[in-house]
């Protein structure tokens, strides 16, 4: 028997579960020494670069190329 309930909470853990990915990508992203310039450009393009990959838009403005 279908139960509403039981979708929601279907739900709510896949969005939990990729944002608790995303977090952590943007964590090692923000740890990594590598990226290493005064302004940060590097590690904002890496996570603005992450969102799109998750098909979440961020915009244009980070275009400079």
């Amino acid at each position: 028997m279908y139960d509403p309930r039981e979708e929601q909470e279907f739900y709510r853990c896949l969005v939990s579960d990729a944002s608790s990915r995303a977090l952590w990508k943007i964590r090692e992203i923000l740890a990594d020494d590598t990226l290493d310039d005064p302004s940060c450009f590097q590690r904002i393009e890496a996570i603005v670069k992450l969102m799109e990959e998750l098909d979440i838009y961020c915009g244009n403005r980070h275009d400079f190329g």
